[in-house]
């Protein structure tokens, strides 16, 4: 059976546009494999299968994980996600694939954020988004849009290089774009529409601020595996200045009083800058031992392709 050139892995609980999804796939691409990652009920399983398509059942909970999963399953030389709500422009599948194949790019992102419809996405998400991937851009030397887009294209061995990451409950195309792009790939944007829902309602999260709260933890939680020196060492500079502030007031009571009575609290302003300055050396430590695996993984990739 010949290898597919492209796998294309739909996460769903029972979405009806996933159907007309598949149809479209088909109709442009040649030899696709088509994976659905479903978490939907027996009876919409029997009409995935009818389609002859590749079903997962999901048993844990995301859509990151979702996709995760069925990646692990596919099987082509280039692999991509779509969402299977209809809200992204399948073309924006078509075109990373273009660019994937005249060697443009290891990993492409959908960019809707100039190409939303009208009440497609809320105020506050479309500002959450924006926010999200301008300080992510800023932190990792990306230029990413959209850092929660559902719609990706990627070279396989760019999966390879990072398929072993945990999914962050934060846009999985946005972490593969920062973690690529820090092992020396090439990411690019092609824009999409993004629609609204022709029906049902979203399965993202029962509650969307909640979702956002959790957005937020996962970022900080991103940031400190892959950025110690910014977290450790925002934190030592808050202890540092605590610890300069409290011991200038010890150091102005003693010079006005001429006593040397708050030994207490220069023992804890003397803590308090210590700590800042372990905390500190710390975030260099651990950067530099991430930077060093970083390194080694630049070298090996190097080696493979030699």
């Amino acid at each position: 059976m010949q290898k597919p050139k492209v796998s294309v892995v739909i996460p769903t609980i029972e979405e009806e546009e996933v159907f007309e999804i598949i149809d479209k796939l088909r109709s442009r691409l040649k030899n696709v494999e088509i994976i659905i990652v479903d978490k939907s009920s027996e009876e919409y399983e029997k009409r995935l299968l009818a389609k002859k398509v590749k079903v997962i059942r999901q048993k844990d909970r995301g859509v990151e994980k979702a996709v995760m999963l069925g990646l692990k399953h596919a099987n082509g030389s280039i692999l991509a996600s779509i969402d299977g709500d209809g809200t992204h422009d399948i073309n924006g599948v078509f075109e990373g694939i273009k660019l994937i194949e005249e060697g443009k790019a290891d990993l492409v992102l959908g960019n809707r954020m100039d190409n939303i419809q009208e009440g497609a996405m809320s105020p506050y998400i479309k500002f959450g988004n924006r926010l999200i991937s301008m300080i992510f851009s800023k932190l990792y030397k990306t230029n990413i849009h959209d850092f929660l887009v559902g719609l990706f294209v990627m070279r396989r061995e760019a999966y390879e290089a990072v398929k072993h990451i945990e999914p962050y409950r934060a846009g999985q195309a946005g972490v593969f774009a920062i973690e690529l792009a820090k092992r020396g790939y090439k990411i690019a944007e092609v824009p999409i529409n993004y629609y609204s829902r022709k029906s049902g309602e979203s399965k993202l999260t029962k509650s969307k601020f909640f979702y956002g709260v959790n957005v937020v933890g996962q970022m900080i939680r991103f940031v400190r595996d892959y950025s110690p020196l910014l977290v450790f060492g925002s934190i030592g500079l808050v202890f540092i200045i605590a610890g300069l502030a409290l011991g200038l007031y010890v150091l102005y009571s003693f010079f006005t009083t001429g006593e040397f009575t708050l030994i207490g609290r220069s023992l804890i302003a003397f803590m308090l800058f210590i700590t800042g300055i372990l905390s500190i050396i710390a975030g260099f430590i651990i950067d530099l031992l991430i930077s060093i695996e970083k390194q080694l993984e630049r070298i090996e990739k190097g080696r493979r392709k030699g």
